[in-house]
């Protein structure tokens, strides 16, 4: 039997594997101002759904209404609410790991959903924090019994994914 310390490095291990792979996912997002990327698993560590900011489907998205803000918002769906749109097998979902600290709304999405633990990097712009309404996050995580689990800013090497995508939070609400 693993201890809680050696098992806690095994759980770490892990984030940071699927931290990063959410820092890929958000790379095929096309919005040029934020690239969010959400990747959810079960509790065997097996991928279930990944998800990035962007239109739905059958929605244009050309550069035009990508650099149009108002446009843009009301026509982007959240990179979490994507992958959980894209989850097949609800009853297996376990941890959603997310390139940001999710927003206030996709924050109940993610509650009413079952998930249970949300790993994510620690935001580091403070007004986008406040815009973003990521302390309702935090208290609504607390609230329904979530486990919040959030490490410290990370970037990951253009060489992985192609081009250099950072965990900075969206400017989507």
């Amino acid at each position: 039997m693993e201890t809680s310390e050696a098992m806690n490095d095994h759980q770490e291990k892990w984030d940071r594997r699927f931290l990063d792979m959410a820092l890929l996912v958000a790379s095929w997002s096309k919005d040029p101002s934020s690239q969010i990327g959400a990747v959810i698993t079960d509790a065997e560590n097996r991928v279930m759904a990944t998800g990035y900011n962007g239109f739905p489907r059958t929605l244009k998205d050309s550069p035009e209404l990508l650099h149009d803000r108002e446009q843009k918002y009301p026509r982007v769906i959240h990179a979490e609410m994507n992958a959980i749109l894209h989850v097949s097998q609800r009853d297996l979902v376990w941890s959603l790991y997310s390139s940001v600290l999710p927003c206030d709304r996709c924050a109940v999405h993610i509650i009413q959903y079952g998930i249970k633990r949300v790993v994510c990097f620690k935001p580091e712009d403070e007004a986008l924090y406040k815009r973003m309404n990521m302390d309702h996050s935090i208290s609504f995580f607390r609230e329904a019994g979530v486990e919040l689990v959030m490490y410290g800013p990370r970037t990951i090497d253009a060489s992985e994914c192609g081009r250099r995508t950072q965990a900075a939070a969206c400017d989507q609400c």
